[in-house]
């Protein structure tokens, strides 16, 4: 993301590292080097929604940028239009995985 989204992809690339460190069964726990298959394709799965997710809202901001519209207001509308789409990925993988 940091070469194709540059700064944007960059501070979105540190979100998703961060988020990894914090997930629970992270490296911090004593049992963490016995993850099973389930649980190695749950990080999968968290990491790329928080890919997806940060594509989107760069993607949303890209558009707004090419409208004419300042730095803030763009990232704002950016946010704003794809909460709709991240809200509806997450609630579906919910409903899956329940």
């Amino acid at each position: 993301m940091m070469l194709y989204y540059r700064g944007g992809g960059a501070i979105a690339d540190l979100r998703v590292a961060g988020k990894r460190v914090l997930m629970p069964g992270g490296p911090s726990r004593p049992s963490a080097s016995r993850l099973t298959l389930p649980g190695i394709a749950g990080i999968v799965l968290t990491v790329g929604m928080a890919v997806d997710a940060n594509v989107l809202v760069l993607e949303r901001v890209r558009e707004e940028l090419r409208l004419g519209k300042s730095a803030r207001a763009a990232i704002e509308a950016g946010y704003d239009r794809a909460w709709a789409a991240i809200l509806d990925s997450n609630v579906t993988t919910f409903l899956l995985r329940a």
